[in-house]
């Protein structure tokens, strides 16, 4: 009973079925009544039914939500393209301002033009267009190694013709922003008829125009004299260098002048520049090192001053100056004043100051492989110059002649002021002393002076001759060794003697005719002002190893060697005067060394073999006279080198 008692009361705690009702449902009979029977059926159905609607509505609940997020979605996809929109407007609006505000380019307009000429075809946007092609042609000839942002006005691949819209355009909201915040120039104007021809006048913004006559048929001629006047007042500097470019020396001389004289600050220390290379070609470094000087008190970091000081002690051949104006420029280069250089300029530039430098410590394998063509550098005709200047110093006459092939190709040009023909005679020249043939040396200087004269005539002085470095020490020394010392003599007496090579070459001409006091006097004093170049101790002890004191020579090739320690020169005569010393074992090192500088020295590997001989070496010297045979040999040392192989046949 008791465990009965409590499943019941586990049943109504568990809401299970109330007995009560149940037993009413029943009734005294214990079967279910009718009325409950069809009570519980309605109840059934109305409970179907209820469940029938509540799955529908769950179905439309959770279709409105899903319809709900997917507005959500599109909501929040349409507020970010909005956002997007307005971003980009922002961003395009702040780069039309800031472009507007960098604005340093050219507009041209389109030109007023009546229409009768209109019809003729010469419309304003016709002027327009070959103004354009005109200033676009000046700007390319213009070859400076300075930075466009560094002008006052800066063009650079921006010069446009603009042309007029109808209404309000974007292109018009452009440039009203180019002109309110940026410094662009605008260039308009028109062209009308005159009773004689035509007449263009040229406008920049709103100063007064400028306007030049000329023929209708030859319409060319007066834009560009009109673009020449437009270059000029907007690019003063560049203008002065377009000028020298074409040969229209006086005319780019008064230009700088007048920009050094009242141009803005940023300018005038270019203009000195300009003025100093002009005075540097007319053959007047006094003048061009004032000009270094009064640019350099403007603007000291600019590299320019320096590197032209190169140029200058070049020119008189100051030899030690113009290895420190060298060194000098380098960091300069690298320094705060390079942000006024083009970048592309900066490196060639460099490498260039390292092929002088080479060049004056005699290392000329170094000097070949770093002369470069460098924007401002005058073009490709000086290059060539250098590098068979190096190559015959490096005794390379293969690689010489090369060069001499392509300074003969550059003479052909139509330009009466070309100067390879001056430089390919000098350069031919000593070739020619390096294979001691002397008259044919003799006949390309006097050639090379004829035509330096030539260009100093044409150019009317504005082309030095610049005889003292290149051509007139040479000859001299030609003379003398073809026994003719009175017109050698007569030489050497023009030349200055703060000239070094002047100097070294007087020294060699007294050698020549073994005055070897005074040939030592001269190798002294330029020795001594110029202690890191090597070159005067070379001749130097060359003059001694000539003269039988083996020692003394020895010790002057070895002060050179240590100024210029890849200089082949001292080491192949070193190891010459170590023979005579019948030190041929001592030799061999020399010649071993020497050849990594010059490996293309005839008269090196003949002298390399003969101590190869002496030592006896057979072999190894049958193979130096192989490597001799197929080089280039004075006329002595190919009969020398016949003699040697015909000896040990």
């Amino acid at each position: 009973m008791a465990e009965e008692t409590d499943q019941e009361h586990g049943a109504a705690a568990g809401g299970g079925v109330d007995s009560a009702a149940i037993a009413l449902a029943l009734g005294q009979s214990g079967t279910l009544d009718p009325r409950a029977a069809a009570y519980l059926e309605a109840q059934t159905i109305l409970a179907r039914l209820q469940a029938d609607d509540l799955r529908r509505e769950d179905k439309v609940r959770h279709w409105s939500l899903r319809v709900r997020h997917i507005s959500d979605v599109m909501k929040l996809g349409f507020e970010l393209a909005v956002a997007f929109i307005v971003a980009a407007i922002a961003v395009g609006l702040g780069v039309v301002i800031w472009q507007a505000a960098h604005a340093d380019g050219l507009g041209i307009e389109s030109f007023d033009v009546p229409q009768g000429l209109a019809q003729k075809g010469f419309t304003g946007s016709v002027i327009a267009n070959k103004l354009l092609d005109r200033l676009t042609v000046m700007q390319y000839e213009t070859d400076s190694s300075r930075a466009p942002s560094s002008f006052a006005n800066d063009w650079t691949n921006d010069i446009k013709v603009e042309i007029p819209d109808t209404g309000i355009s974007l292109g018009q909201i452009v440039r009203f922003l180019d002109g309110w915040l940026g410094h662009q120039m605008h260039l308009s104007g028109e062209l009308y008829e005159t009773p004689s021809g035509v007449a263009l006048t040229v406008r920049m913004d709103n100063e007064p125009g400028q306007t030049f006559e000329g023929n209708a048929g030859d319409l060319n001629s007066t834009v560009a004299r009109a673009a020449e006047a437009v270059y000029a007042r907007a690019q003063p500097y560049r203008y002065a260098v377009y000028l020298n470019s074409q040969h229209r020396f006086a005319e780019a001389f008064a230009a700088a002048r007048r920009l050094a004289a009242a141009g803005p600050p940023e300018e005038t220390a270019w203009a000195d520049v300009s003025l100093a290379i002009l005075s540097t070609n007319r053959g007047d470094p006094i003048r061009a090192w004032a000009y270094v000087r009064a640019g350099q008190a403007v603007d000291p970091d600019l590299p320019n001053f320096e590197m032209q000081l190169t140029n200058v002690d070049a020119l008189v051949s100051h030899d030690e100056a113009e290895l420190d104006d060298a060194r000098h420029s380098e960091p300069l280069l690298r320094g705060k004043g390079a942000r006024e250089w083009n970048p592309a300029a900066i490196q060639p530039t460099l490498t260039v100051r390292e092929s002088v430098e080479a060049q004056l410590r005699g290392d000329f394998a170094q000097a070949l492989a770093t002369n470069v063509l460098a924007p401002g550098g005058r073009g490709e005709e000086p290059v060539l110059a250098r590098d068979v200047f190096d190559a015959v110093s490096l005794h390379d006459i293969a690689r010489a002649r090369r060069g001499l092939a392509a300074l003969d190709d550059m003479r052909a040009g139509p330009d009466p002021l070309n100067r390879a023909t001056a430089d390919a005679n000098a350069r031919r020249g000593q070739l020619l002393l390096a294979l001691e043939d002397w008259r044919g040396a003799m006949a390309q200087f006097d050639y090379a002076a004829a035509a330096r004269r030539k260009l100093e005539a044409v150019s009317k002085g504005w082309m030095t001759a610049a005889l003292t470095e290149n051509v007139l020490p040479f000859e001299a020394y030609a003379y003398a060794m073809l026994g003719e010392f009175d017109k050698a003599d007569a030489i050497l007496k023009t030349l200055p003697q703060d000239c070094d090579i002047c100097m070294r070459y007087r020294g060699k001409v007294d050698a020549a005719r073994r005055n070897w006091r005074s040939a030592a006097h001269w190798f002294a004093l330029v020795s001594a002002r110029s202690p890191d170049i090597p070159f005067a101790d070379t001749d130097w002890g060359e003059m001694l190893l000539r003269k039988g004191d083996y020692d003394g020579a020895i010790a002057k090739f070895e002060a050179a060697d240590q100024k210029g320690p890849h200089f082949a020169d001292p080491l192949e005569m070193w190891g010459e005067a170590l023979m005579q010393e019948n030190r041929s074992d001592l030799a061999l090192a020399k010649f071993e060394e020497a050849d990594k500088y010059a490996p293309n020295w005839g008269r090196l590997h003949l002298k390399w073999g003969e101590a190869l001989l002496w030592s006896g070496k057979p072999d190894d010297a049958k193979k130096q006279f192989t490597i001799a045979a197929g080089l280039e040999l004075s006329s002595a040392d190919r009969a020398a080198l016949d003699r040697r192989v015909n000896s040990h046949a």
